[in-house]
């Protein structure tokens, strides 16, 4: 693991740590790929933090929580090799003075950096979920690709990779293909061995989609094929949203701003693609969850309805007994299998 990576982490930390109930940090598992391992709770809020550093120089750090209260921070001096970040849900506000950069960090931009940075201050608001993805490359990776420099390499990643100084600018393009696999790898469990190779496997696919221009154009499609090919994607994004916010299901409104479409075009062809509004698939998808939380992973059905959102235990059993023809209380008393 690099040097940078080590710095990275640490800043991490004793960043966060005024805003930590506790923190886990996995011994080395070199045989597993991954160098290090550490998990950072929240106690303003809930949810956690996570960073992995591969053997391959890959640091890749995710976070889904929220805040109880407004929380302010800094970094100081900072090194960086080359990196990008996605949030999946949220905002922050950002401001790096040497840079003269002040900047509302939103859903529908892929920031890149590099470089060594003095001081960077941020501001979280509260009551708002966070989800959020990062990738850092190793020193020996960013040095193949200023050597290789392919040209289907974005144009501001190339501008940043040539520069000595520091750098932090949005990439061009919606970034909605990157933003699909994000968020498959924002939930997946890593526990075993299996789960983190296609945990890996997954961050370098995304850094290739981040390399990569991603404006939704592709060579000798006519104007109809990139706009069907747009909605396509963005449809589903939409149904990829439903199938993992399951605690808080976006609006209507919001939905349609977070994959950018109008929400006329969101709610038509949604209906026309998945044969279900958005409203139903959502409810199936929450109540589908729950169900698998009583039956298989021993939950209550009080805290079961918590998790998928519901906060009136009676609303949750009557949706339950409409969709599935028995009330969650009898899941108890059915045979597992």
């Amino acid at each position: 693991m690099t040097e940078a990576a080590h710095s990275i982490l640490d800043q991490y930390r004793s960043t966060s740590l005024d805003a930590l109930v506790s923190q886990e940090e996995e011994p080395p598992r070199p045989h597993t790929g991954v160098h290090r391992h550490e998990r950072l709770r929240l106690a303003n809020g809930g949810g956690q933090l996570e960073h992995l550093c591969f053997a391959n120089g890959l640091l890749i750090g995710r976070g889904d929580y929220r805040l109880e209260q407004a929380h302010t921070g800094s970094y100081q001096d900072t090194e960086t090799v080359f990196g990008a970040g996605l949030l999946l849900a949220g905002h922050f506000d950002l401001e790096i003075r040497d840079l003269r950069l002040r900047e509302r960090i939103s859903t529908d931009r892929i920031w890149i950096h590099s470089g060594h940075f003095p001081s960077m201050r941020y501001c979280q608001p509260p009551g708002e979920r966070l989800q959020s993805i990062t990738v850092e490359v190793s020193d020996s990776l960013l040095e193949s690709l200023r050597e290789e420099s392919p040209k289907s390499i974005n144009a501001s990643v190339r501008r940043a990779l040539r520069r000595s100084g520091p750098t932090f600018e949005a990439l061009p393009g919606t970034g909605r293909s990157a933003r699909l696999i994000a968020r498959r790898m924002l939930h997946l469990d890593t526990a075993d061995l299996c789960e983190r190779l296609e945990f890996e496997s997954l961050a370098l696919d995304l850094l290739v989609r981040l390399l990569r221009a991603d404006d939704g154009s592709e060579p000798g499609l006519t104007a109809a094929e990139r706009r069907e090919r747009r909605l396509r994607v963005a449809l589903e994004e939409a149904r990829d949203i439903l199938d993992t916010d399951l605690t808080a299901t976006p609006t209507i409104a919001e939905l349609a701003r977070r994959v950018g479409l109008n929400e006329c075009y969101l709610k038509t062809g949604f209906r026309q693609r998945f044969g279900s509004t958005i409203g139903v698939y959502a409810r199936a998808q929450r109540l589908e969850h729950a169900r698998r939380l009583i039956e298989r992973e021993g939950h209550g059905v009080q805290e079961a309805a918590q998790a998928v959102g519901y906060s009136s235990l009676g609303w949750f059993s009557s949706c339950f007994q409409s969709h599935f023809g028995y009330r969650p209380s009898h899941l108890g008393r059915r045979p597992r299998h």
